[in-house]
């Protein structure tokens, strides 16, 4: 290809471009269900509970040292994809009925809670879910909540361990 000038590719803000549910349940993590899995009075929208700093869902892949005999750079290949949530979710306290802190409450005598965090990237979340949106489903299990730390002047929160149950699944949102 002839070498061309460099032109700045679009890109998509963050904010008012997310949208995270919590699902108790999904069949097809390639293909969640809009109308009856994200649409199920058990599932949640929870991203205007998370705080800034509150979704920490990131990844890293190791590599593999390769020396070999004769060769004076070591060679690398690369080793396992490590996805985490790092030292937990962080979301604002609330007492309203769809908020992080009521729907990811555990019920005594339980100590964790399983379901599947939906990410929904690049679409306003004014938009409801439909088929043919792009989604990323985590199969995770919740922690018990942890009161987080006070600065003076913000939100109350609570913090919550998360560990991915399951491999994360790209996929496209069913009717």
């Amino acid at each position: 290809m002839p070498d061309v000038v460099d032109t700045v590719p679009p890109a998509i803000d963050q904010k008012g471009n997310i949208v995270i549910w919590w699902v108790p349940a999904i069949a097809d993590l390639t293909a969640p269900k809009a109308s009856t899995e994200l649409g199920a009075v058990t599932a949640f929208r929870i991203t205007h509970s998370l705080t800034t700093d509150g979704w920490p869902l990131t990844g890293s892949q190791a590599t593999k040292l390769d020396e070999r005999l004769g060769l004076l750079t070591p060679l690398e290949s690369l080793d396992t994809l490590t996805q985490t949530f790092g030292s937990g979710i962080k979301y604002a306290d609330s007492s309203a009925a769809s908020s992080a802190a009521v729907v990811l409450k555990l019920t005594a005598p339980a100590t964790s809670k399983s379901g599947f965090f939906v990410e929904r990237r690049n679409v306003s979340n004014g938009v409801l879910a439909t088929a043919a949106q792009p989604v990323r489903s985590i199969p995770a299990t919740v922690g018990p909540q942890i009161r987080g730390p006070l600065d003076g002047n913000g939100k109350f929160t609570y913090l919550q361990q998360v560990a991915i149950t399951g491999p994360i699944v790209e996929g496209i949102l069913a009717v």
